[in-house]
């Protein structure tokens, strides 16, 4: 039997405790608004969102795997446990409250078991243009029924109901709500980039506004203070018919906490060179929810802008989580009266933002640029979810899906074709005329399909695992694309982001076998773009037969930039220095050049996980800042080498000891070295 690998917690390192710390306490101010906001969305008493924050962030802190995913009240499932429990009783009613714990607790112990029988490969079933079109519909049903509360109308039911209390109130709209509202709303727009969160300087501007211009004298509601102890132990009763009822809205709120859970742990993973434990992480999950549901709370899900924000922090274990528990526990027990002046509409304000957050207007804009027919995916579930509700929504969008991609297999048949100087006997009989000498830095791997959402996690795999084995040191791989006809956006997006992390590690990339129609893809995607037309082939033999490209020197040449207008960082020093090849030469340049090449044919602006966007053109990539370092802080106390500006030795060892993944120690040795022999 496979073991469980230690959580985050048990593999602490004392350095983490500065990073882990001040990230606790900024994750713990966006919480509480939020987890305020959310609860008003499920029909729930305020203090039951830092209820379900506080034990949820606990409970996955200790048995959780992934460092950096924050966990609590979310969006998305708090609007699928209101329109679920809405079916049973009442808003407000007992029954409507025991209804949102049963399905707490029957959707915990679903993840809980999903994780322990190792069924977390589910996430891969359910594309990102199906997940882009849900949480766009979750977020127009947010928008929505939270246009009541931003007016100072009375609202219940569901997205249609609230449309209908919106047309027969309009008569009796509170203006100093509204205006109140919208204050909120723009506040929190206005400073989305803030250092500071911007929904923390809403409600703070919100408070204020209400005491000085007294709102309540004009019908403006308050949150009112908070109880200032902790829940008690409860157990929902679910009868049978219940059960027929809340099923489906279960099920929902499992594969929603599933398959966001998971992308957003890959998502930030793969910026670290994170191991993703997804079972272990999804049966973590599932005891969280179980222990919400038991303590008044409801269903907690990670939380990808707050998971992206606390990564930015410097978050590097769930020590944060934890600490940012316990302050949020502390609130509640000594400063519950601090909160008495919150307006609910601002609350409401709160939650229309979140509601934007889930459109993602530019990867819809994307796809219908790119890929009409999963752009039609992403709006047949975007348009169900609003029509027919999120449970319905999300089940006819996972099956549109899935029937779409019903032809194609999830592991097809792979092969390493060369390796180590050897060839397999296939390729064999059809290349060892054509070439010369085999080289033992070079791999050829084959794999047996085309690549979509639901195989190209494994692709990448199986090719790491391939480099992994291989007993020479890999610096040049050919994908046999013979089998590949077809490509789309969600593997277009991973292989792109493979290709940058084998660059950095010094390995380049070629395709041979590349028919016309996958070559027209990799045009349309920005494929070819970025690793180059001299690196796509229609033959084997013409791949293994390249030409080493031009030293990180003469590629920097060729741009022909004034050398006050950029800086050489990253793998490419390392290269003018002698120490090891890179395939990839980044530049921090100034926003001229940035803007001119922005504007050339064939240079492709793509955003990075992390959100950074950068510009990028076969083996280049143009950067604004550099590890938060602009080009005119880099060019204080930079070297040249060759007559070209390149990044401080200083600067590079800081950046790798921060950056900390296997190949920035590797680097990190190289470099010392250099330090030892130059003096």
């Amino acid at each position: 039997m496979r073991k469980v690998s230690l959580p985050s917690i048990l593999r602490y390192k004392k350095s983490y405790l500065r990073h882990d710390i001040i990230t606790a306490l900024l994750i713990a101010v966006v919480n509480v608004p939020n987890a305020l906001a959310f609860s008003v969305i499920v029909g729930l008493p305020p203090e039951t969102g830092l209820y379900t924050t506080i034990i949820g962030a606990l409970v996955f802190g200790l048995l959780g795997y992934s460092h950096r995913l924050v966990v609590g009240a979310d969006s998305a499932t708090a609007i699928l446990l209101a329109s679920g429990a809405v079916l049973v009783a009442q808003a407000g009613t007992p029954e409507y409250v025991n209804a949102i714990a049963a399905m707490t607790l029957l959707s915990g112990v679903l993840l809980l078991l999903l994780g322990l029988f190792k069924f977390g490969f589910l996430a891969d079933l359910v594309s990102r243009p199906v997940m882009i079109g849900f949480m766009a519909g979750v977020g127009v049903q947010l928008i929505v029924t939270q246009i009541p509360a931003l007016l100072g109308l009375k609202a219940s039911g569901g997205f249609w109901s609230h449309l209908a209390s919106i047309t027969t109130q309009a008569g009796s709209i509170n203006w100093m709500t509204a205006t109140l509202a919208l204050l909120v709303l723009g506040v929190v727009l206005f400073w989305r980039s803030s250092r500071i969160p911007s929904e923390l300087i809403g409600i703070a501007m919100a408070v204020v506004f209400a005491i000085v211009f007294h709102v309540d004298t004009y019908g403006v509601e308050f949150l009112g203070s908070l109880p200032s102890n902790m829940p008690n132990l409860i157990v929902p009763t679910v009868s049978l018919e219940m059960l027929n009822t809340i099923m489906p809205t279960v099920l929902s709120i499992a594969l929603v906490v599933l398959v966001q859970s998971s992308m957003t742990a890959r998502s930030i993973g793969s910026e670290h060179d994170d191991k993703i434990q997804t079972n272990q992480d999804t049966a973590a999950l599932g005891i969280a929810n179980v222990a919400s549901a038991l303590f008044h709370g409801y269903a907690v899900s990670a939380s990808p802008p707050r998971s992206q924000l606390a990564d930015s922090l410097g978050m590097r274990s769930q020590l944060s989580g934890i600490v940012a528990s316990l302050a949020m526990m502390a609130l509640i027990v000594f400063g519950g009266t601090l909160l008495h002046y919150v307006p609910l509409a601002a609350l409401a304000a709160i939650v229309c933002t979140a509601g934007l957050r889930l459109i993602r207007f530019r990867e819809l804009h994307y796809l219908w640029a790119v890929h009409h027919e999963e752009f039609m995916i992403a709006l047949v579930a975007l348009a169900c979810t609003v029509l027919f509700g999120v449970q319905l929504g999300i089940l006819v969008a996972v099956a549109a899906s899935l029937m779409e991609r019903l032809r194609r297999q999830y592991h097809p048949d792979d092969a390493v074709l060369l390796r180590d100087g050897e060839l397999s006997s296939w390729a064999a009989d059809r290349v060892k005329d054509k070439i010369g000498s085999l080289p033992k830095d070079t791999l050829v791997y084959a794999f047996g399909e085309s690549l979509f959402f639901e195989n190209i996690n494994y692709f990448a795999e199986r090719l790491r695992r391939a480099i992994h084995r291989a007993k020479h040191p890999v610096t040049y791989v050919v994908i046999d694309a013979g089998a590949i006809d077809d490509i789309d956006y969600t593997a277009v997006e991973a292989l792109k982001r493979l290709y940058r992390e084998l660059g950095e590690d010094g390995i380049a990339i070629a395709f041979a076998h590349v028919s016309p129609g996958l070559r027209s893809q990799f045009d349309i995607y920005g494929i070819t773009d970025i690793i180059g037309s001299r690196n796509i082939y229609t033959t084997l033999s013409l791949a293994l037969a390249h030409q080493k490209q031009a030293s990180a020197i003469e590629m920097i040449r060729d741009l022909k930039i004034a050398s006050d207008s950029y800086i050489v960082v990253g793998g490419a020093v390392l290269d003018m220095m002698h120490l090891r090849d890179t395939p990839n030469v980044d530049l921090v340049v100034s926003r001229e050049v940035y803007d001119r090449f922005a504007r050339k044919k064939h240079w492709r602006e793509v955003t990075l996980t992390s959100g950074k966007r950068i510009l990028v053109h076969e083996q280049y990539n143009l950067l604004k800042s550099w590890m938060g370092n602009s080009l005119t802080a880099l060019q204080r106390d930079m070297q040249t080498i060759d007559g070209i500006p390149v990044v401080s030795t200083d600067r590079l060892i800081a950046a790798k000891r921060k950056m900390a993944r296997r190949k920035d120690l590797a680097d990190l040795e190289l470099l010392r070295g250099h330090i030892k022999r130059r003096n």
